[in-house]
């Protein structure tokens, strides 16, 4: 599997003062610089980038930057951190508590995000950005491009979805709405905002270069998002990615380590259910079947009786669990949810990830040669299973 460079929080080390990236398969590392920023100014309200002559008043990528780019904040997070007075973490300070030899460090992180509720104060951005503060005692500062900072607190964060919604007290704040993603044309303009590397307001302009990507963290899998190569770097994360008409299409979200060209964001279609449940219920309420799985091997589909690998094997049934509950059983293989072919075990867990709680799944399952239609409501996921 290709290492995937998620653009964290571009967090900055107050110790070593240097860079590094957070591979999605290794322990969040912390990253990035402040470098002098530049007083540029957006000419919708007085704030940010200059225009050079009246003559590019109609360039559209202006207009679009004019109507999206008062409403990209920066983002930065700082958390105490315990390490040793010889220079490293302390790898067992929850195990044991407090060292003597130890002392707090305090660590920076830089990232992006989008504010889309002026009104009500809520920033979007992505999960990995402010991750290190969730559960801990760190703080959150949200900075506009016409410089009015605001202390910031998470209203809810997801890390399957990789999304957060922070809330900010300001009044008449700007604010940018996710548009669709539904129609987007491959090859069609596309324009990333964000603060790569600290360098705020910084605008990327490049295409479409696909959509329905699929990427496979260690956080889970992302899917249906949209590729680009605007050029997106640490610290771009949670900015917005933008169409030719300044419609918010994405939240910038990733990118392939080592390769040039290949950014990947969130799509906004998606993103909407994500947010209202964050901001309504504080967390997304992931709809749990209370059942484990296995994919299908030539071996096991031999055993089994089946002419293919197709579907997914219930390897376990939690019991008392919705799927106990509607008699489904282990050695069972589900052929389809909801009308959906199922070839392996990420297909069904595709379909559960996008359901909620109270949701109904009608399955069409394989049993000792004959096939079954059995319904069965999804619960609220058990609380010592959250992410």
């Amino acid at each position: 599997m290709k290492h995937v460079l998620v653009i964290a929080a571009c967090f900055a080390s107050a110790v070593l003062g240097t860079m590094v990236g957070m591979d999605l398969n290794a322990p969040n590392n912390c990253y990035g610089i402040h470098p002098e920023r530049a007083n540029v100014r957006y000419a919708a309200n007085g704030s940010t980038f200059p225009l050079h002559s009246l003559s590019k008043e109609n360039n559209p990528v202006i207009q679009a930057v004019r109507k999206v780019g008062p409403a990209t904040v920066n983002i930065d997070t700082i958390v105490l951190r315990r390490t040793s007075i010889f220079g490293f973490a302390d790898p067992f300070d929850d195990i044991f508590g407090t060292d003597p030899f130890t002392q707090l460090v305090p660590s920076k992180g830089q990232g992006s995000g989008l504010i889309i509720d002026g009104k009500n104060g809520y920033v979007l951005t992505n999960e990995h950005v402010v991750h290190d503060v969730i559960g801990r005692n760190g703080d959150i500062k949200v900075s506009l491009p016409n410089k009015q900072t605001y202390p910031a607190r998470i209203v809810g964060a997801d890390p399957q979805y990789d999304i957060a919604v922070l809330k900010i007290d300001g009044k008449n704040l700007p604010e940018a709405k996710l548009a669709s993603s539904n129609d987007l044309v491959i090859g069609e303009t596309a324009i990333a905002i964000g603060n790569p590397f600290g360098f705020r307001n910084t605008v990327t302009v490049g295409v479409v270069s696909a959509v329905d990507r699929v990427l496979d963290t260690d956080k889970g899998r992302l899917d249906g998002l949209i590729q680009t190569d605007a050029a997106i770097n640490p610290g771009n994360s949670g900015g917005p990615l933008c169409d030719i008409e300044g419609n918010v299409i994405g939240i910038n979200t990733a990118i392939i380590s080592g390769a040039e060209g290949l950014g990947f964001a969130l799509a906004a279609s998606s993103i909407k259910p994500v947010v209202d449940e964050l901001i309504k219920y504080g967390r997304v309420r992931h709809g749990w079947a209370g059942m484990a799985f296995w994919d299908i091997s030539q071996r096991i589909a031999r055993q089994l009786g089946l002419s293919t690998t197709d579907g997914a094997l219930v390897a376990e049934v939690y019991k008392g669990g919705p799927a106990d509950q509607a008699g489904i059983k282990p050695g069972d293989v589900i052929l389809e949810a909801n009308g959906n072919k199922i070839t392996c075990i990420a297909d069904i867990q595709d379909v559960l990830r996008k359901a909620r709680a109270g949701d109904q799944l009608s399955l069409r399952i394989w049993r000792r040669g004959q096939t079954l239609t059995v319904k069965l409501t999804l619960i609220d996921r058990p609380k010592a299973l959250r992410g």
